[in-house]
């Protein structure tokens, strides 16, 4: 019994052998055909996936939606009712054109209204002034009104007038040096102006640097030495009735004095005592050590011309004039010759602390 009993698990085992080693083979024989059963599967996923685009492709797309037309007008935008202004009309011109022949229109209305002929000249006439036609009766114009206007015109044609030259004339051509020329023509032509009234000259032409001179010619000839002594001396004979000339020599270390500072002295002698005063030019490289002295011109009235050379001999000798330094007084000292040296001072120090402090020139 008991190896009956062993035998027959034995027999057991060994037919479940071959059932386990069978469910084995079935289990690797599924691991085996899973793989390939997914990778088919795969594969037709694609297939069918395309064939399905194929077949759908066929079929019509979708429209996409289109947007509601809005009934809103923008901003912006207004509808033309009719009721607003007319179209501009296109003339076919400029405006640079179209500005003309309105002023061309307006000129010939009022020419029309001035009483002139088509295409006669307009003339500019002055505001309160009338117009050439003034003469004429104007109908509806009152007779006091056409007198008025008759009697202005005879008066403006008496003024614009000229007198034809009586007898000969003559013309005279004198060269100005550019320098010169504003000492002859003057302060806004007042020199020019003088000689033509006081000559009678009919004209004087002062275009560049040749002068012309028209008239009778003793005028001319009176006119051309006028001019001639303005060239010179920068003054001339028929600017004084009672005309008389001098001159002083002075050491040119004077001559800033007799001009002063800005010109301020020579100006006031000239305005005060109505004379030309004329400084000679010193030459180049003149040396103000020199001894040598110059002459300074004097012209006009007689006793203004002695007035002016007293006035210039204060102004060397005492540094002032009362004609040009008003209230300005002066003093002599009699210093001994061995003092100087303590006045003046080393360099002339003490002169200088002297003259600065006081505000005086010794």
């Amino acid at each position: 019994k008991a190896a009956a009993a062993k035998a027959e698990p034995k027999a057991a085992a060994a037919k479940a052998e071959p059932k386990a080693a069978a469910a084995k083979e079935e289990t690797k024989a599924a691991a085996k055909a899973q793989p390939k059963a997914k990778a088919g599967a795969a594969k037709a996923a694609p297939k069918a996936g395309s064939k399905a685009q194929a077949k759908a492709a066929p079929k019509k797309e979708e429209e996409p939606e289109q947007p509601k037309e809005s009934t809103e007008l923008p901003a912006n935008w207004v509808l033309d009712d009719g009721s607003g202004g007319g179209w501009d009309v296109c003339t076919g011109v400029t405006k640079k054109q179209q500005k003309r022949k309105e002023r061309l229109d307006e000129e010939a209305a009022h020419a029309k209204s001035m009483g002139m002929k088509p295409g006669q000249q307009v003339l500019n006439i002055v505001p309160g002034m009338a117009p050439p036609s003034a003469g004429k009766a104007v109908p509806g114009a009152s007779q006091a009104a056409q007198a008025d206007v008759a009697r202005i015109l005879a008066t403006k044609g008496q003024a614009v007038e000229e007198k034809a030259p009586e007898g000969p004339t003559s013309t005279a051509t004198i060269k100005v040096p550019e320098k010169r020329i504003g000492i002859v023509i003057g302060p806004k032509g007042a020199k020019i102006q003088m000689i033509q009234q006081k000559t009678g000259v009919t004209s004087i032409d002062t275009t560049g640097e040749i002068f012309t001179v028209v008239g009778k010619p003793q005028a001319v000839a009176e006119a051309e030495k006028a001019i001639r002594e303005l060239i010179d001396k920068g003054y001339c004979s028929i600017q004084y009735d009672d005309f008389s000339e001098n001159f002083l020599n002075i050491h040119p270390s004077y001559i800033p004095d007799i001009v002063g500072k800005e010109g301020k002295v020579i100006r006031k002698i000239k305005e005060e005592l109505g004379v030309e005063v004329n400084i000679p030019q010193l030459p180049p490289g003149h040396s103000m050590t020199s001894s040598r002295k110059f002459k300074v011109g004097l012209a006009g009235t007689a006793d203004k011309v002695e007035k002016a050379k007293s006035c210039i001999n204060d102004i060397m000798m005492y540094g002032h004039s009362e004609i040009t330094h008003p209230g300005v007084v002066h003093e002599d000292m009699d210093i001994d010759a061995w003092a100087h040296r303590y006045i003046i001072g080393t360099k002339g120090s003490e002169m200088k602390h002297i003259q600065n402090n006081y505000k005086v020139k010794v």
